[in-house]
């Protein structure tokens, strides 16, 4: 019979491994739903905007800068309606004798003749025919501007210009005149400028001084010089200006002159040619060419074109024609709807854009956009740029445009839209075409809003002044030919074409380049039709979304006051868009339009739209109205509203009304939009910034104990939005109106009061904020309390008073601080709640919101040492310095006695630091550390040390024990004959053996995004905004249409994660069928050893970057890359003397990891860039979040300090240490959620989760107990399991006798079988599941009885512990490897450092690091493939 004992030879082999999911897992979290879930969820968080900025505005030389001013590229002067001139008077001279040629010019035969379109040939008397061109020159002019009053000079003489100058300048006083010039009939210009009319008797050519026609008309004048030679002109009006301007600085001023010299720099000129050129005299062309070019361009550009056509003879002409030979184009200059408005309005955009894409902006501006004769005249005179020099005749302008407007691609967009007019006209040719007809042109009816934009269209972009002057409308004897119509007309596409083509920019170009479209100008016109209104205003949004720049651009070209007009528009579907547009305009200048919102009340638009809620809500404005508007676009206006009335009495006075109060505080309570809520909070804010009456009407109908309840909104910036409007809430000491009417009973005084003691409510309301989990909310805290100290500042000179006073009783007499408390004046009031947690916030972790509140604290201090207390508060702070015994900077060094130090150098400065210690003397050896809040207090017996003087100092230098102390190593080697060089070694690595000891704040202190350090040699002050209010708007210049640079492919951001993550996987995918080598492999693969120096307390590896991240005993971290064994960084995390890092996670480790660090003082802190190599020293470490979580910790010896469990999937830290609860922190909301009830009187010394949905976790105990909690049951039932630390043995089916030490870890895996982990300190190792009331396996790890630490890994089922040895352990409990330990360690054997000190796997990969303890290295081992040799 075979024996029933198992005989092993070799090997025994391994228990079998549980192969099934623990807990339950499988079933909840293998249905489809939750793994699609899990797959398309991912989050990453202290990623937003108020991480990288905390709430600061873009300062302003950064926007200056070369990184950011592409974005920006600011035009402050867009605004032209204020500075906006007339031209309100013209003089039209013609100098032509018809009949007499002029002697020094030889015209050609056939030459041309027509003159303003008038063939005086035909004429029998020449006085006749020369009032008929002056009468078509004026009627051709008054296409551009009928509002300006035109004066005729027909073949004057000298006598004449001069009186119609000087009268023009008297009436025009200091607006423009328009001076038009024609010569044709007299000598050309001489060299020095001067022009030529006729005598009295027309038998002389009279010259006029170019110089003394500048005195008479004066200035700003616009000049048009239609004659030969006309550049001598322009030289010489720039020379005569310059002579005035000289003649004024040698003090000649001429005193004839009818304007200021600086006026004449402001005069346009208009010359047809150069001064070496004739005009043309091409037969087929007007003689004034260059007057019909800038007064007549359709009717040149159809002439012209039709010139340049290999066509002209046969196919173009069958156009119908009018008596001059202009093809007569039906409809009017001034309806767009018809072919010749449609022309005409082409023209006008084109030009535009030619104009916009080829000069500079100041002269845009100052051409095209100031004054509607001269935008007119120079949109025309750019096509006298395009034909004349054909004709070998280059017109001349000052100031001059350049040469490329003349070959410019849009001339050919001009071309094709004159060609599809004119083949509409060929193709429609019908026996009706050259008489007149009463039919009706089939278009689209007018809007009645286009109808309104077209009445203004002169006052807008003058887009009427490129009207032309054709034969029908000409009043002259030749007989008028009635314009052709015909049905059928098919509209250009020009617009349609350029929308299109603006479309693809944005696209494609517009992000990237930063670059002004040439479209731009076309869009401007586009809003002028109803047709394409819409489409034209969404493209412009897109625009206006790609930054500042694109607002500032199309301010610029003269958007505003079209968007302006449009306000005034009933149509619903505008509505969104105009709303996006006007929150864009106001985000970059929102005081150039406040004024103009007033009138015509355009503000309502706004105002409607915002107190417009849905359905289910009380107001309502038709749900037509509902059914466009979301709660984005309350949001925009509530913006708006809130710009429109910053900083404008008036505004705030118009929108203020009880309807809009109770719907912004309904927003805020119901809304699910954090934008709404944010904005309507702002606008409160602005609605009672300074406004007492309206304070008393919130504060009398109770809607700000409505806002108050609203303070722990779940979102941040929400939270720092109510603050602020609480803090404008605040009484100023305004002058309070009293209304006799409505509260005849109730006086100013009493007013003031009521509202003074709501003020201390609201300071007792915000005072709950000091502990917010968000930097931001508490950095606007400071600035609340900044404002109530402001207010009060007399009450807080005596709580500052009393502060002093407090702290020498603590010295002097401790027993007699409380009855001396009570006896105080500020005692139990608001006012020293407020100093105390302004000392608070004075030691908050996040160093920007620390240094607010030290300023603040100072600024109430030299206030107090300016008083007349003045001395005496001297006198105390000296008091208090000498006897402080602490400088936490100087006085805390390793291995040196700190002793009473006598302050004598500070003792005339009275900016004192506030004192950490409050006794006088250091208690030795006896020291008990508390923190509350954020107070750092010690509390000691006395020790003197008061023997230790100079005396004694220098009798103990002459001691044997003085004498040794300054023998040197050096000299020690040199005594003994110590010469080898390794024998030196040897005994400099076993006296050395130890790690370096280091001090707080060795290494790099890294700061908060967007720090200012503050400048200590100016008097602190602190601002009496924090900036949030212009931060909030930067949100509306921001893109928000497109995606984010990290979310768009191609960018390189998108790439990196890209790249990041296609790294991840292929990680996992290498490491994942690893799990069967990490049991059968060896684990004794040493693959490198970090001189980590100092005795590294936590390490912890990245899981895809190589990084592993070693922290000391104080608050020190080294980053170390394992693979290159080198040094990433090193930075000091600055928690207070006294504390230590106690708990170290990461955050988003699937895409940029962040380092989070919690310390024994409570705190948590959040790092960036922790990991950038070398190469990026542009990108230093940055603290981007920080918070108090805990704040009732006791600091002892055998503290567990803070420790933390980070649950990526849910955004939860879970934070618990020697405290009777477990505190649940949201990320996301960066507020404390729930504080669940540990129940238990012991410390918690480890948490673990969860982490695929986070409701379960674990938590191990210092009496060795373990408890399960679900979170999703309430907090005082969450706790659902609890285990003790002795266990029932299953082998051996008895219980065990080892006793229950506390929890070193405990842990469960984030993969394979969801194992549960806890290992207790007398070695005793659990296997559990949280659906059993038993441990489903245990195993000791005899013979050492006791555990160091533990660690299990994430995927594989193995178990490292530690305490003389570094132990590998299946989940079953077999022991599979003992790593050896690297040095050799046998000459200090009976020294503690043989004893494990901590111990990380790596997440992922089979590997695990090891540290000794008093040693200063971390040993990294990899498990490798067993290699056996037969």
């Amino acid at each position: 019979m075979a024996s029933r004992n198992q005989v092993y030879y070799g090997p025994r082999p391994l228990k079998p491994l549980n192969d099934n999911m623990r807990h339950g897992f499988d079933e909840d979290y293998n249905s489809e739903n939750f793994l699609s879930l899990l797959a398309n969820t991912f989050y990453i968080y202290f990623d937003d905007k108020r991480h990288n900025t905390n709430g600061n505005p873009i300062p302003e030389e950064l926007k200056f800068g070369r990184a950011l001013y592409k974005n920006f590229q600011p035009i402050t002067d867009w605004k032209v309606m204020r500075e906006r001139q007339k031209t309100v008077s013209a003089l039209l001279v013609i100098c032509l004798n018809i009949g007499v040629d002029p002697p020094d010019v030889m015209k050609t035969y056939p030459c041309a003749k027509f003159e303003a379109w008038v063939d005086p040939s035909i004429f029998t008397d020449t006085k006749k025919a020369l009032e008929a061109m002056g009468k078509n020159l004026q009627n051709q002019y008054e296409t551009l501007s009928l509002r300006t009053k035109y004066k005729q000079s027909l073949d004057p003489c000298v006598e004449d210009i001069k009186r119609f100058c000087n009268t023009l300048r008297r009436n025009a006083k200091e607006e423009r005149i328009l001076f038009h010039y024609n010569g044709h009939g007299v000598p050309q210009p001489t060299s020095s400028g001067e022009i030529w009319v006729f005598n009295r008797g027309y038998t002389q050519y009279i010259p006029i001084s170019l110089y003394d026609l500048q005195t008479w008309l004066g200035a700003p004048v616009i000049f048009v010089y239609d004659c030969n030679s006309a550049g001598n002109i322009v030289h010489n009006f720039k020379k005569f200006v310059q002579k005035r301007i000289d003649d004024d600085n040698d003090g000649k001023h001429d005193e004839s002159a009818q304007s200021p010299t600086s006026a004449y720099l402001d005069c346009i000129q208009l010359a047809a040619c150069r001064s070496n050129e004739l005009l043309p005299m091409l037969p087929d062309l007007p003689a004034d060419l260059f007057t019909c070019c800038l007064t007549c361009p359709i009717d040149i550009s159809v002439r012209w074109f039709i010139m340049q056509s290999p066509l002209r003879s046969n196919y173009y002409s069958l156009l119908p024609r009018n008596s001059v030979g202009n093809v007569i184009i039906p409809g009017k200059l001034t309806e767009r709807k018809t072919p010749l408005g449609e022309l005409n309005w082409i023209f006008t955009a084109i030009t535009d854009t030619i104009a916009w894409t080829c000069l500079s902006r100041p002269i845009f501006k100052r051409l095209f956009r100031q004054d509607l004769m001269v935008a007119a005249l120079f949109r025309n005179f750019l096509l006298a740029k395009r034909i004349m020099p054909h004709l070998s005749c280059n017109p001349m302008s000052d100031p001059p445009l350049p040469e490329s407007v003349r070959y410019h691609p849009m001339w050919d967009s001009w071309d094709l839209a004159i060609d599809q007019v004119l083949s509409q006209l060929i193709k429609n040719l019908t026996p009706e075409t050259t008489t007149p007809s009463s039919k009706v042109l089939v278009v689209p009816p007018t809007p009645q809003l286009n109808g309104k934009l077209s009445d203004d269209k002169n006052k807008i972009s003058s887009s009427n002044s490129n009207a032309s002057a054709t034969s029908t409308t000409a009043t002259t004897p030749i007989q008028q030919q009635q314009p052709g119509t015909f049905s059928n007309y098919q509209h250009s596409t020009f617009f349609e074409q350029q929308l299109t083509a603006f479309e693809i920019w944005l696209k494609h170009a517009g992000p990237s380049t930063k670059q002004p479209p040439e479209q731009l100008p076309i869009v401007l016109q586009v809003l002028l039709s109803q047709v394409h209104r819409l489409r034209a205003l969404i493209l412009l949004s897109k625009f206006l979304d790609l930054g500042p720049w694109a607002v500032y651009l199309s301010l610029s070209i003269g958007i505003f006051p079209y968007v302006l007009k449009l306000l005034q528009s009933p149509a619903q579907e505008l509505k969104p868009v105009l709303i996006f547009i006007w929150a864009r305009i106001m985000a970059i200048d929102y005081r150039n339009t406040q004024q103009e919102l007033c009138k015509d009340k355009g503000y309502n638009y706004f105002y409607f739209i915002l107190n417009t809620v849905s359905a289910n809500g009380t107001p309502g404005n038709g749900s037509t109205t509902n059914n466009i508007i979301n709660d984005d676009h309350k949001a925009m206006s509530a913006f708006i509203l809130t710009l429109f009335i910053k900083d404008f009495k008036n505004g705030q006075r118009l929108c203020f009304s009880i309807e809009i109060i109770s719907n912004c505080l309904k927003f805020i309570q119901t809304s699910e939009n954090p934008l709404l809520r944010q904005w309507c909070c702002l606008l409160l804010s602005q609605l009672w910034n300074k406004y007492p009456d309206g304070k008393w009407v919130i504060y009398k109908d109770g809607y700000l104990n409505k806002l108050l309840g609203l303070v722990n909104d779940p979102i941040p910036e929400v939270r720092t939005s109510i603050i602020l409007a609480l803090t404008n809430f605040l009484n100023d000491d305004e002058v309070v109106a009293v209304n006799v009417q409505q509260q005849a009973n109730i006086t100013a005084d009493l007013r003031k009061d009521a509202l003074k003691q709501q003020d201390l409510k609201l300071a007792s309301a915000i005072l709950g904020l000091i502990g917010d989990g968000s930097s931001m909310v508490r950095k606007e805290v400071v600035y609340f309390i900044n404002r109530f100290i402001t207010i009060y500042h007399k009450f807080f000179l005596v709580v500052a008073f009393n502060q002093l006073e407090e702290e020498i009783v603590l010295i002097d007499e401790a027993n007699y601080l409380n009855e001396f408390r009570k006896k105080s004046p500020a005692y139990g009031s608001i006012f020293s709640s407020i100093w105390k947690s302004l000392l608070i916030l004075s030691e908050d972790p996040y160093l920007e919101v620390k240094q607010l509140a030290e300023t603040l604290i100072d600024s109430v201090m030299v206030k107090l040492n300016e008083s007349e207390l003045g001395p005496l508060v001297c006198e105390m702070q000296d008091y208090l310095l000498s006897k402080s015994t602490i400088d936490i900077e100087l006085g805390f060094k390793p291995n040196r006695p700190v002793v009473n130090k006598q302050l004598a150098s500070t003792a005339n400065n009275h900016n004192s630091k506030r004192q950490v210690s409050s006794g006088s003397m250091i208690q030795h050896k006896q020291n008990k550390l508390t923190i509350n809040g954020s107070s750092l207090t010690t509390t000691s017996r006395s020790y003197s040390m008061n023997g230790m003087n100079s005396s004694s100092h220098h009798q103990d230098q002459e001691s044997i024990i003085g004498k040794l102390k300054t023998m040197s190593f050096s000299k020690l080697v040199k005594s003994f004959h110590i010469n080898d060089e390794n024998d030196l070694n040897n005994l400099t690595r076993i006296l050395n053996s130890g790690p370096v000891v280091t001090n707080y704040g060795a290494e790099y202190k890294p700061l908060t995004p967007r720090f200012q350090p503050r400048d200590l040699k100016k008097k602190p002050d602190l601002a009496n905004e924090s900036g949030f209010f212009k931060y909030s708007c930067e949100y509306f210049q921001e893109p928000q249409m497109s995606k984010n640079e990290i979310d768009e492919p191609g960018s390189i951001e998108y790439a990196k994660r890209l790249w990041r993550r296609n790294r991840n996987e292929a990680i996992i995918q290498e490491t994942q069928p690893q799990k069967n080598l990490a049991i059968q492999g060896n684990w004794n693969k040493l693959i490198t050893v970090l001189d980590n120096k100092v005795q590294p307390k936590l390490l912890r590896f990245a899981q895809f970057e190589k990084v592993l991240i070693a922290s000391d005993e104080k608050d020190n971290v080294t980053v170390w890359d394992w693979e290159k064994n080198e040094t990433i960084k090193k930075f000091s995390n600055t928690n207070p003397f006294g504390t230590k890092i106690t708990d170290m996670k990461l955050v988003n480790e699937d895409d940029s990891a962040l380092l989070m660090l919690g310390s024994s003082d409570g705190v948590i802190k959040v790092y960036r860039n922790f990991h950038m190599s070398k190469e990026y020293e542009d990108r230093p470490v940055e603290l981007i979040a920080s918070w108090r979580a805990l704040t009732d910790l006791l600091l002892t010896s055998k503290s567990s300090g803070l420790i933390s469990e980070w649950q990526q999937s849910r955004g939860s830290l879970l934070v618990s240490g020697d405290v009777k609860i477990i505190r649940v922190w949201d990320a996301l909301r960066e507020m404390c959620l729930v504080d669940i009830p540990a129940r238990s009187t012991s410390s918690i010394t480890s948490i673990t989760s969860d982490q695929v949905a986070g409701n379960i976790f674990v938590a191990g105990f210092e009496d060795g107990s373990v408890r399960v909690y679900d979170r999703r049951l309430d907090s005082r039932e969450s706790m659902v399991r609890t285990w003790n630390s002795t266990k029932f043995q299953q082998q051996q089916q008895q219980p065990s006798t080892r006793a229950g030490g506390a929890i070193q870890n405990v842990h469960m895996q984030r993969g394979g079988y969801r194992e549960l982990v806890s290992g207790s300190s007398t070695g005793l190792v659990n296997i559990w599941d949280i659906r059993q009331s038993e441990a489903v396996s245990s195993f000791d790890i005899s013979p050492e009885k006791s555990l160091r630490c533990i660690d299990v890994h994430e995927h594989a089922p193995i178990v490292v512990t530690g305490s003389k040895q570094t132990n590998i352990w299946t989940t079953s409990g077999d022991l599979i490897s003992t790593l050896k330990q690297p040095h050799d360690t046998s000459y200090l054997g009976s020294r503690t450092s043989g004893y494990l000190h901590n111990t990380a796997y790596h997440p992922h990969r089979m590997m695990v690091a090891t540290n000794y303890n008093q040693d200063g290295h971390i040993n990294i081992y990899t498990c490798t493939e067993n290699a056996f040799e037969y």
